[in-house]
């Protein structure tokens, strides 16, 4: 590093040196009894028939987790923000549209002290009022925790998009008033635990941005796991099917939903019962289920990875959620980076 760089700068230049564009290096290679099984072929096929010895099974689980920082306001742009402290555009829009009305298409000149022009003044009191900490929207974001309902709140009905739904499309700012934050954090690790990779998600976490991910880090055949277990398991499969890039990953890699998840997927939807399947029940896949016997030594199934890897991973990063949000990007990138690091080596 230069030594004459500024201390913001160090963690930005740390991650560009170390940060192995969100690979956790320490995961190369990684395997143990509980990311890779033996392969064991359907009741229909006969192993002898094989001319080469199959290789072990393996699986990585992908998740992500509604976390992130905050990047520049003006649309499609993820940039680092010039000041973090009050700012809603990085250094090039800045210096476009910092003066101007921050009401996305008005041109006119901003009235100091506020962010907008005199005709849309009442817009900018409204958002002022809406981020004030007495306000009644903000007593409730403070003291209201997720899934809580208090007499003396209103009955919020949510609609959470079902994983097997279509992905709405981005949402367009209205206004360039506060800087847009990244949706989620997403990760890939093995069934044990150890982090593969990770990286930042704006807006949605849709197939695209999914399949975008998974090729940057498989990026040969060789390198792709037997299969890979996502909540949006069936979503993905028929976007690769619909994109045609098949045969880029169907000779290597299953797709399946998580079990936690895969409850709450349609019993009408056949795609998704019938490939993405975490247990089938009826040997189609003996690399998911293994037979065993329970304590009363009664025989039964057991799976054979465990596919909320994920989720215990993103329970332990919500911990940390209080702090990574209010960091700006350089500083959230190694931190994580970092923990997830350690938390693999």
């Amino acid at each position: 590093m230069n030594e004459n760089l500024p201390i913001d700068e160090v963690t930005r230049e740390a991650f560009n040196a170390l940060g192995q564009n969100c690979v956790i290096y320490a995961a190369n290679g990684h395997a143990c009894p509980e990311c890779t099984q033996p392969y064991r072929p359907p009741e229909n096929e006969n192993p002898d028939d094989m001319n080469v010895d199959p290789a072990d099974v393996t699986m990585h689980v992908v998740d992500g987790i509604v976390m992130g920082p905050t990047h520049c306001a003006f649309n499609n742009c993820e940039s680092e923000l010039l000041n973090a402290r009050g700012g809603s555009f990085c250094p090039i829009h800045e210096r476009a549209y910092g003066s101007r009305c921050h009401v996305v298409g008005c041109h006119n000149d901003k009235v100091h002290p506020t962010q907008a022009c005199q005709q849309h003044k009442s817009e900018w009191d409204q958002h002022i009022h809406n981020q004030s900490p007495g306000a009644l929207a903000g007593v409730r974001r403070m003291l209201r925790r997720p899934a809580e309902n208090f007499d003396w709140l209103p009955n919020l009905q949510h609609n959470p998009l079902p994983h097997d739904g279509p992905v709405p499309p981005d949402r367009e700012n209205k206004h360039y008033s506060s800087p847009n934050r990244f949706y989620c954090v997403e990760t890939v690790c093995a069934p044990c635990g150890t982090v593969i990779a990770w990286t930042k998600f704006a807006k949605s976490e849709s197939p695209t941005k999914i399949m975008n991910f998974l090729n940057s880090i498989y990026p040969t055949k060789e390198s792709q796991p037997s299969y890979i277990c996502i909540d949006k398991a069936c979503t993905v499969l028929k976007f690769i099917v619909n994109n045609g890039a098949y045969a880029d990953w169907f000779d290597t890699t299953c797709l399946v939903v998580d079990s936690y998840h895969y409850t709450n997927h349609k019993a009408t939807d056949n795609i998704c019962r019938t490939w993405c399947n975490p247990t089938p029940s009826d040997g189609s896949a003996p690399n998911l289920v293994i037979p065993t016997t329970d304590k009363s030594g009664n025989p039964c199934f057991k799976h054979a990875f465990n596919t909320q890897a994920c989720e215990q991973l993103n329970s332990w990063l919500g911990g940390y959620e209080s702090i990574l949000k209010r960091m700006i990007p350089g500083n959230f990138n190694w931190f994580l980076h970092a923990m997830l690091y350690y938390l693999s080596h």
